[in-house]
């Protein structure tokens, strides 16, 4: 082998998995990484919500529409994670598995605001607190996997 030569294949000549090249295995580009921070900023915007509704329930001026625009963002979103987990999936080439929950989370959200402008606080209330724990779930997914393969020398 030449001076200064790599023991790796390159990157053109490597399989997905292999060596160090991330980039190339499924799911774990740029989109992945964006997926990752849009869940983040989704279980961010959640929490928010479960602050303001708080606020609302202790009678503070001003909660209710601070709740409403919070409520706004959180739709925003839900809405960008959902994008970005089917770019995970078909451009991305990684799992489908992060579309449906993504997707429920959306729908729950979507209803979620319906209800809260309704004033059904009955289903209101314990969908919110449903929809904190269906948040953390995909943020756990999202950075449990996908892993690139090791390939054994």
């Amino acid at each position: 082998m030449a001076h200064g030569a790599s023991a790796q294949p390159s990157a053109a000549t490597r399989r997905p998995g292999e060596g160090h090249d991330t980039g190339s295995v499924p799911g774990q580009g740029w989109t992945f990484s964006t997926f990752r921070v849009m869940v983040g900023l989704q279980v961010l915007a959640i929490f928010v919500q479960a602050i303001t509704a708080g606020l609302v329930v202790a009678g503070r001026p001003g909660a209710k529409p601070l709740h409403g625009t919070t409520a706004t963002v959180a739709l925003l979103v839900g809405l960008l994670t959902l994008v970005a987990a089917i770019l995970v999936w078909k451009p991305g080439g990684g799992s489908a598995r992060f579309t449906v929950p993504s997707a429920v989370l959306l729908v729950l959200l979507v209803v979620q605001s319906i209800l809260g402008g309704n004033h059904v606080k009955a289903v209101h209330v314990p969908l919110g607190v449903a929809l904190f724990g269906g948040v953390v779930v995909v943020a756990l997914q999202a950075w449990s996997g996908p892993r690139a393969r090791s390939v054994r020398s």
